[in-house]
C-alpha cells in the first residue's frame, strides 16, 4: 500500500484551529515541521538525481586504455562489482525484512525477472556509454520514461490527454530524434559505432521500463531492504554467468577498483535510497520531477570532469526534454505511483503489518458503497462518469446523499475485475482514499477507526496519516458533511459493513466545528 506523510503541498491548504489570533503552539510546531520535512524532501531528490547523473557519465573513462589505467575494465565486470557492493551493502541492514523463505514462489520468480530487467538495462547502457558520448547518454537515458509511457499506454490501457500530446512529442524529438538524428547526420547516415551506442543506451530505457512494471508486483509486499539485497546477488550472478559464458575474463585495474565501488554504492544504492526517502516525504510527482533532472547532471559530469563539449544540438535536447518532462509531470507522477509504492515502516506496527493480517479481498470488492462529497462529484464529472449507471441517492438519517453503484456481487462499479484495479483510481472519492481507515459515530462522538485490526500494533504510526487526512482540502467537506457517517451502534448497512473488525485509534479532530449530535466541541 502507499502511504505518504503529510500534505505539504503549500500553506495556505492547512485547516487553521478557529480560534483567532492564539494559535497554539503544538499546531505552529507542526507546520515547522511540514516545511523542514517538505525542504528536506526536495533535497533528497536532488541529491538522488546528482549521484545517478554521476553514474550516467563518469565510469565511461573506466571503459577504456589510458596512460594511467592501461587495463580497459568490461562493463560486464563493472556492473558484477556494483551489484555485489550493493548486495553486501543491503544485507546487514535488511534485517528486520521477510526471510526468504517466507517470500513464497511467485515473489521470488519477480525478484528474478526485476534483477534480470536491471542488469541488462545496465550492462546496455554502459556498452553504449563506451561507443558514446556520455553528454548523448546522459540525454538518451530518459529514454525511460518514453518507454514506461508506451507501456502504461498499451498494457494498462492509460491514454494520453490532448495536452499531454505535445509535451510527450517534446520528449520524444529531444531524447531520441534530436541527439540519433544529428548523430546520423554527422556520420552520412552510416551506422557508425556512436550510432550503436545510442541505440544500446536507448534498448537500456526499455529494460528499465520493463523493471519499472515488474517491481509494482512486489514492492509494499515485500521490504525494498529486501529486494534491493536479493535483486543485487541475482543481478550479479546473471552477469557473472554471462562472462562465463561469453568467456569475458575476469580482470581489471586494481587502482580502477574505489572508484566502481563508490560509483556503484552512491550512484544506483544511495541514489535509490534518497529517490524513496523524497517519495515519502514530497509526494510523487515532486519527486519524479526533480529527479528527472539526473540527465542534466549526468552533462554537467561529463563536460566538467571528461572534458566532453555540449552542442547547440545538445542544448536544443536539454530544453525540449525538459519542458516536456515538466509538463508531462502529472503523468510521469501517476506512471511513478503505480508502479513504485513505498511501504511506510515503523517499529510497532505499520501498513505492512496491516495488510498482512488484511481477512477480506478489496475495499472495492467486501464493503458497500462510499460516500460522495461534492469534490468526489466534481471528479466523477471530468471524467464523464456522474450519471445513473455510476452514482445513486440514498438517505441516512433523513438526508439525501449520494454514493457510487455497487454492482450485484458487491464489486464497486468502477472495479476491473480482470486487472484487479480500479479504473478510476486517479479520480477515486476520499471515501476510498481514506481506506483502510473510517470514520464511526459512537455516543454521539466522531472516531477514526481502521479495519482488519492489527492487534500488536499500538497504532501510533497512523498518527501521521490521520493528520494528513485532517489537514486535506477533501476533509473539509467531510466535515461539512460529518453527519454523513455513522457508528457501529446505529449503523446504516446500506452504507457500511461492520463484519469486518476494527480498532478504534482516536477522536476525529474537527478543527473546532461542533458536533450535530452531542453539540460538543472537540
Amino acid at each position: 500500500m502507499c502511504v505518504s506523510s503529510y500534505d505539504t503541498t503549500v500553506i495556505s491548504d492547512l485547516v487553521f484551529p478557529n480560534n483567532g489570533n492564539n494559535m497554539s503552539l503544538s499546531y505552529l510546531n507542526s507546520i515547522k515541521i511540514k516545511l523542514v520535512s517538505t525542504r528536506s524532501g526536495y533535497l533528497l531528490a536532488i541529491i538522488a538525481a546528482i549521484l545517478t547523473g554521476m553514474v550516467h557519465s563518469l565510469p565511461k573513462q573506466l571503459f577504456s586504455f589510458s596512460q594511467t589505467s592501461p587495463t580497459e575494465l568490461s562493463p560486464l565486470m563493472f556492473v558484477a562489482i556494483v551489484y555485489l557492493v550493493n548486495g553486501i551493502f543491503f544485507t546487514p541492514i535488511k534485517k528486520d525484512a521477510t526471510p526468504v523463505s517466507k517470500l513464497g514462489r511467485r515473489n521470488l520468480l519477480f525478484i528474478l525477472a526485476i534483477a534480470l530487467a536491471e542488469v541488462s538495462g545496465l550492462v546496455a547502457y554502459f556498452f553504449g556509454l563506451k561507443q558514446s558520448t556520455a553528454v548523448n547518454g546522459s540525454i538518451l537515458t530518459n529514454g525511460e520514461i518514453i518507454f514506461a509511457v508506451l507501456i502504461s499506454l498499451t498494457i494498462f490501457k492509460d491514454r494520453l490527454l490532448k495536452k499531454e500530446v505535445f509535451p510527450f512529442a517534446a520528449i520524444i524529438t529531444g531524447i531520441i530524434i534530436i541527439p540519433i538524428g544529428y548523430d546520423l547526420v554527422q556520420s552520412h547516415l552510416s551506422i557508425t559505432d556512436i550510432i550503436q551506442g545510442n541505440l544500446l543506451i536507448l534498448l537500456s530505457g526499455v529494460f528499465c521500463a520493463t523493471d519499472i512494471i515488474l517491481c509494482r508486483y512486489v514492492t509494499g509486499i515485500i521490504d525494498p531492504k529486501r529486494i534491493t539485497q536479493l535483486t543485487s546477488f541475482a543481478g550479479a550472478a546473471f552477469v557473472i554467468a554471462a562472462m562465463v559464458g561469453f568467456n569475458v575474463p575476469f580482470q581489471m585495474d586494481l587502482r580502477q577498483l574505489p572508484s566502481v565501488i563508490l560509483l556503484g554504492l552512491f550512484g544506483t544504492g544511495f541514489a535509490t535510497f534518497l529517490f524513496l526517502a523524497a517519495l515519502k516525504i514530497i509526494g510523487t510527482t515532486r519527486t519524479v520531477l526533480l529527479y528527472s533532472t539526473n540527465f542534466i547532471f549526468g552533462i554537467i559530469f561529463a563536460t566538467s570532469f571528461l572534458g566532453e563539449t555540449l552542442t547547440i544540438t545538445n542544448i536544443i535536447s536539454i530544453a525540449l526534454a525538459s519542458i516536456g518532462i515538466y509538463l508531462l509531470r502529472n503523468k510521469l507522477g501517476t506512471i511513478e505511483e503505480i508502479i513504485k509504492t513505498v511501504p511506510k515502516t515503523y517499529k510497532r506496527g505499520s501498513y505492512k503489518s496491516l495488510c498482512g493480517t488484511c481477512q477480506h479481498n478489496s475495499c472495492c470488492t467486501s464493503f458497500t458503497a462510499p460516500l460522495l462529497f461534492p469534490g468526489d462529484i466534481t471528479k466523477l464529472k471530468a471524467i464523464n462518469k456522474y450519471d445513473e449507471e455510476h452514482v445513486k441517492e440514498i438517505k441516512i438519517r433523513g438526508k439525501t446523499v449520494q454514493t457510487v453503484k455497487k454492482m450485484n456481487n458487491s464489486e464497486c462499479v468502477f472495479w476491473n475485475s480482470t486487472d484487479k484495479k480500479c479504473s478510476i483510481y486517479k479520480n477515486r472519492p476520499f471515501d476510498c482514499m481514506i481506506f483502510p481507515f473510517d470514520i464511526f459515530t459512537i455516543n454521539g462522538k466522531y472516531f477514526w477507526v481502521v479495519y482488519s485490526c492489527n492487534p500488536n500494533s499500538d497504532w501510533k504510526w497512523s498518527e501521521s496519516q490521520l493528520q494528513m487526512f485532517e489537514n486535506s482540502e477533501e476533509f473539509k467537506e467531510v466535515a461539512a458533511n460529518i453527519e454523513s457517517y455513522h457508528g457501529h451502534i446505529d449503523v446504516d448497512r446500506s452504507i457500511k459493513n461492520d463484519k469486518i473488525e476494527y480498532t478504534i485509534i482516536r477522536e476525529v479532530n474537527l478543527n473546532g466545528m461542533m458536533y450535530d449530535h452531542g453539540k460538543e466541541q472537540i
